[in-house]
């Protein structure tokens, strides 16, 4: 290789490595979102079916027909249950989540009765650094709420 070209081979690095490395970060911080995800899904899908270890035949107002009092222990149950599980989340994703964005509630669809389990954590404050590059904004853009559902008919 001759002297001309071998600031050629610099220059070409100089210009690459910056956006490899943009995406490798991106790359990580999109996996972490991702994982945060599925943890939090996890979690709801979990306290939505934990109403299944429940046995109607525990609830004696159940057999005279108040399906109000067994809905109302379901979603104690599944609340609790939701409570607990996410402690078990990683501390970074806790304290994202306020007792508001945590919730297990009774709702109707189409003529269907559904307990529903819903978890949100807040992104406003990034979840990861992000680099803020002027007038193009901050770099790898990360969602502003990270919300699950899970529902189940009982």
């Amino acid at each position: 290789m001759s002297n001309k070209n071998s600031g050629v081979v610099a220059l070409e690095f100089i210009f690459i490595l910056p956006l490899l490395i943009g995406l490798l970060y991106g790359s990580l911080v999109y996996a972490l979102l991702f994982f945060h995800k599925q943890e939090m899904q996890n979690a709801v899908s979990q306290a939505a079916a934990s109403v299944f270890n429940l046995d109607r035949r525990d609830y004696p107002s159940y057999k005279k027909g108040e399906a109000e009092s067994y809905s109302a222990t379901v979603v104690a149950h599944s609340n609790a249950r939701l409570d607990m599980l996410v402690e078990r989340l990683p501390a970074r994703l806790q304290g994202r989540i306020s007792d508001s964005d945590k919730v297990c509630q009774n709702v109707v669809e189409n003529g269907v009765g559904l307990l529903e389990c819903r978890l949100s954590a807040d992104g406003t404050k990034a979840f990861l650094p992000q680099l803020k590059l002027g007038f193009l904004g901050s770099f790898p853009p990360q969602p502003e709420k990270l919300s699950v559902t899970a529902a189940v008919a009982f």
